[in-house]
């Protein structure tokens, strides 16, 4: 079974979309409740999918069950992925762009916002590939979000498929970043 990048895409989309920045000073858990909001939409796209024993804890923890569908003996595989994104930039209002079969220039953001491979000469690794940024003027919440969404995706594939699979534990958890 392929995967369908547009819709893994879109799926990454909607999470960066959702403000998680967490709060070094808060006293409680999760930091922000703005966390929770990204964990309540988890909740109901896990159970839409079809998992079994979806549940978010009182400290924001979101976790879930994709059962064996082998009779086979096998160790239970967990997958974990957080949810907050740092408070270093915005993660409110974020503007997912794609720039598709990137050409090893500058790739311009919005305005006064760059970046280029003379800062940054890694980028030249991606030259053809597409490239996921925001606009410059938030955090993209890609780590980790980006996966979340390939968590998503997997347990959905593994749903749909018909390759023998052991029982997956998913966790997301809030408060990575600090």
């Amino acid at each position: 079974m392929q995967i369908n990048k547009s819709a893994l895409l879109e799926r990454f989309k909607s999470y960066a979309q959702i403000e998680t920045t967490s709060d070094e000073k808060a006293t409680c858990f999760p930091s922000t409740a703005k966390q929770l909001d990204l964990a309540r939409y988890l909740v109901t796209e896990l159970e839409a999918i079809g998992l079994s024993e979806v549940e978010l804890t009182e400290h924001g923890y979101v976790l879930a069950t994709l059962p064996a569908n082998t009779e086979e003996a096998l160790p239970v595989i967990g997958l974990i992925a957080h949810m907050d994104t740092s408070s270093d930039a915005s993660g409110a209002n974020v503007k997912v762009q794609l720039h598709q079969g990137y050409e090893g220039k500058d790739i311009i953001l919005s305005e006064g916002n760059v970046l280029s491979p003379k800062d940054f000469p890694e980028l030249l690794n991606y030259v053809g590939q597409d490239i996921i940024t925001s606009d410059g003027t938030t955090l993209l919440g890609a780590d980790d979000k980006a996966g979340i969404a390939e968590i998503m995706t997997a347990a959905e594939r593994l749903l749909a498929g018909k390759e023998n699979h052991a029982t997956v534990r998913i966790g997301f958890t809030p408060d990575e970043e600090i």
